[in-house]
């Protein structure tokens, strides 16, 4: 009888092999664990890194296509500047988007504004100031603000009606008698490689 106990009561227990072969399992279900984990904190992040991109670059066109729409009028109000003119940009070769836009709502002196979009450093910027009948806005009363990140470059063609063609936004200059522009053509290449064209009317 006490021998049988014995054996009954040394079956209930687990033997050091059985114990290793355990822990061993345990640490492979962890490791598998950890990377799954890992996997997917990768993934969210990509998603919202992603996400932020799309919405800086929807950002920044809307805000190119608003201040292209209010442009238009500012043509019926005679102010002896075209109200939409290029420029050479900080980096060699670009131009920068020049716009005379009306702006709603604000005083008689400043119901014009100047908008000036470059590329600089890497970065689309958005430069407004007041336009005044005579002068010449320069950079340092333009006041600057960032809209998108890792940009390489960005070209641009307007839509000539006189001409019935695309225009290389650096020729527009050389074509007479200011012509008509009704349409812009930005293609904005990333740092990534990336490259994302969009085509803005002028007119409403």
């Amino acid at each position: 009888m006490r021998s049988a106990a014995l054996r009954r009561g040394q079956s209930s227990g687990f033997t050091l092999l059985e114990l290793m072969i355990a822990i061993a399992l345990l640490s492979v279900v962890a490791v598998l664990s950890f990377r799954g984990l890992d996997s997917i904190l990768n993934t969210r992040e990509r998603i919202v890194e992603a996400s932020d991109e799309l919405r800086a670059l929807t950002v920044s066109f809307a805000q190119i296509e608003e201040d292209m729409r209010r442009s238009w009028p500012s043509r019926l109000l005679n102010l002896g500047a075209p109200a939409l003119s290029f420029a050479p940009g900080p980096i060699e070769g670009q131009s920068q988007l020049q716009l005379l836009r009306e702006n709603t709502g604000a005083a008689s002196r400043d119901r014009v504004q100047r908008v000036i979009y470059r590329v600089r450093e890497g970065r689309l910027e958005r430069g407004f100031g007041m336009w005044v009948r005579g002068t010449t806005t320069t950079t340092e009363t333009i006041t600057w603000q960032p809209l998108l990140e890792r940009v390489a470059a960005v070209q641009m063609r307007v839509w000539v009606e006189e001409q019935g063609n695309w225009i290389e936004a650096a020729g527009l200059a050389a074509l007479p008698n200011n012509p008509s522009v009704s349409g812009l053509e930005l293609a904005l290449a990333r740092q990534n490689g990336e490259r994302v064209i969009r085509v803005i009317a002028v007119r409403d």
